[in-house]
């Protein structure tokens, strides 16, 4: 029997350049100015249906690697702070979006260096400090880029004040190549296949293991992007992806090719009535590729699908999240005032 009732719906943007590894030079990040586009109209027709606010997730890359490209690490919020005021007004969630690039100078690419401990919680601290001079108040959501996640880098995000992680997707091995490594990396990502594939804090021995009290919990709440298992529904469409596929859960991304926007929303349903909530991530990458107009095509059709009458979109730290964590759940601590402050002219955090 088919159930209506709400979904908390956390919907994680990835603020990024257009490009993977961007050029030298300023100019406007076109992906991200679509992505508002886009997300303006579907906030305005899924208020429509559902009588609620959309309260979408940016994730704002200020790295070093942004620096690099674009001559500071505040560049995104400089050069578009009409949108970010407009994203302000509506009280949407901000945070940051971080990755562990780095310019080879001899090979003249930048790639990521998971290798390292020191640079990947480098990277977190630097975008976390300017985040603070952009805002004037510290993050308290983010995510990794690269699908990296690593015990070390989740004590740096306790240390700089995050209290929300958007970064682990349950069934996903490691990776040794990735278009968002850059031109290559030094280790493999983030291993999630034991993850959780509902909120949970994690255990202070192990960020992949849900914490047994609340002596052994981080402070830091996970939301693991959606998985599930696509087979059942999937079958028909092509039964030889379907043989190929490894048994158990896979991430539901929104820009992966889908048979259909209807069959990718049947299983976000499915995975909604199972888990009780979702999580999706999207970045804002250049307008003209194949993965935004499947993005843009997805959501487009999201308002006609039965799922959007139930669907809300929250703040990963909303009570209807946090109440998922299960018996680890830590005592609730007080927002935030959420008086965000507008970006200072001046650069961020330059480290």
């Amino acid at each position: 029997m088919p159930s209506f009732a709400p979904i908390p719906t956390v919907l994680r943007i990835d603020v990024e350049p257009d490009e993977h590894q961007p050029p030298v030079g300023e100019r406007p990040w076109h992906g991200f100015l679509a992505m508002f586009d886009m997300v303006e109209t579907l906030r305005r027709r899924l208020s429509d249906a559902t009588g609620y606010a959309v309260r979408p997730t940016w994730l704002i890359r200020l790295d070093p690697d942004i620096e690099r490209a674009f001559g500071r690490t505040d560049f995104p919020v400089h050069r578009h702070q009409d949108v970010f005021d407009r994203i302000l007004k509506y009280a949407d969630v901000l945070g940051i979006h971080v990755h562990a690039l780095r310019w080879n100078a001899e090979k003249a690419v930048v790639f990521s260096d998971f290798a390292d401990e020191v640079w990947p919680t480098r990277c977190l601290q630097v975008a976390a400090s300017t985040f603070q001079s952009c805002f004037g108040v510290p993050p308290q959501v983010a995510s990794y880029g690269g699908d990296f996640m690593s015990n070390s880098v989740l004590n740096a995000a306790v240390d700089v004040g995050i209290r929300a992680d958007v970064t682990v997707a349950p069934g996903l091995p490691a990776k040794d190549h990735d278009p968002s490594f850059g031109a290559y990396s030094t280790a493999p990502s983030g291993n999630f296949l034991r993850c959780p594939r509902l909120p949970y804090y994690p255990s202070r021995m192990a960020f992949d293991a849900p914490a047994t009290s609340a002596e052994d919990a981080r402070p830091l709440l996970m939301v693991p992007l959606t998985s599930c298992d696509p087979r059942p529904l999937l079958k028909r469409w092509c039964r030889r992806l379907v043989r190929r596929q490894r048994p158990g859960y896979a991430p539901l991304n929104p820009w992966k090719v889908w048979p259909s926007p209807q069959r990718f929303w049947d299983l976000a349903r499915r995975a909604a009535d199972e888990l009780r909530y979702l999580a999706f991530a999207l970045r804002t990458g250049a307008p003209n590729t194949d993965m935004h107009r499947r993005v843009s095509e997805l959501f487009d059709y999201l308002p006609r699908h039965p799922i959007a009458k139930r669907l809300r979109i929250v703040d990963p730290l909303s009570p209807e999240v946090e109440s998922l964590a299960g018996p680890s759940r830590l005592p609730r601590r007080v927002f935030l005032d959420g008086n965000y402050s507008r970006c200072s002219d001046r650069g961020g955090d330059q480290g």
